[in-house]
């Protein structure tokens, strides 16, 4: 097993977030893959905005969104379209080769955000995620799942994801009294640094500057065909036919999840986190 899959397994087997300092150091990517750079080298092609979740998604180019990033709030997220577009990228990074098994193949998407982009507190039940930064600083805050109680679950359907109602960067102790006992993980990353993301980890990231990253998520036979994508498409299933959060989702409707979370039409996500 490769040095750099062996340092993941001890990561993977630990069952927590686990920040693997300079993993991707070596990775031709690094350091080029800059907004700038897709601009010059791509900036035709045409990529979705998003703000928090997959609805009322914004089309641009990246030459025009790198123009602006640090103006909106909207980013680039669970891309594969720039990647397919050249597939020449995947010769810069190895998200394959930090993985510790061999019976699967990584999912992978990329993320380009400026200083205000910010991907709310939420939790994913599906397969084991590294995520590598590219260029730029991240910063990534976890909770355990034992807080659950204290960070207030909505009731909002997403396929496999949990999100808070909790805002983290302007919390509201009256609405959410039991937050301050929830014991929060914060870790920044820089270019080259890579974090395992476990599942039913509680999670929301910020960029600190214009950044890019990239991550990939190991689809092996659990992931496929196990529990959790059984339950999963159960949840689904329900939903689609309006018998489980009709009305109180992402996909349906007005879609708004700040709307759905009780939250502001508009946050200023440029205050410190």
């Amino acid at each position: 097993m490769p040095g750099d899959a062996r340092a993941t397994a001890a990561a993977l087997a630990a069952g927590r977030p686990v920040v693997l300092t300079g993993l991707a150091r070596t990775w031709p990517a690094i350091g080029r893959w800059t907004p700038d750079w897709f601009a010059r080298t791509m900036g035709d092609v045409e990529v979705s905005l998003h703000a928090f979740t997959h609805r009322g998604a914004v089309r641009s180019t990246l030459a025009a969104f790198a123009a602006e990033i640090d103006q909106g709030d909207r980013y680039l997220a669970w891309d594969g379209g720039v990647l397919a577009a050249n597939p020449a990228l995947a010769d810069d990074v190895d998200l394959r080769g930090l993985f510790p098994w061999w019976l699967g193949f990584v999912h992978t998407a990329l993320w380009m955000g400026g200083r205000r982009a910010f991907t709310p507190l939420h939790f994913d039940d599906g397969p084991p995620n590294l995520h590598a930064v590219v260029s730029g600083k991240k910063r990534f805050r976890f909770f355990a799942p034992e807080d659950s109680d204290r960070l207030y679950p909505a009731d909002v359907y997403e396929w496999s994801t949990t999100f808070s109602t909790v805002d983290l960067r302007a919390p509201d102790l009256e609405r959410h009294p039991r937050l301050p006992g929830a014991v929060a993980h914060d870790a920044v990353l820089e270019p080259g640094d890579v974090v395992f993301v476990p599942p039913r980890w509680w999670h929301a990231v910020w960029c600190l500057e214009p950044a890019v990253s990239i991550n990939g998520w190991w689809m092996g036979p659990r992931a496929l065909v196990g529990a959790r994508r059984v339950r999963e498409a159960a949840r689904f299933v329900a939903h689609r036919a309006g018998l489980y959060r009709r009305g109180r989702c992402t996909c349906c409707g007005h879609g708004d999840l700040r709307q759905h979370l009780g939250w502001p039409a508009e946050t200023d996500t440029r205050g410190d986190a």
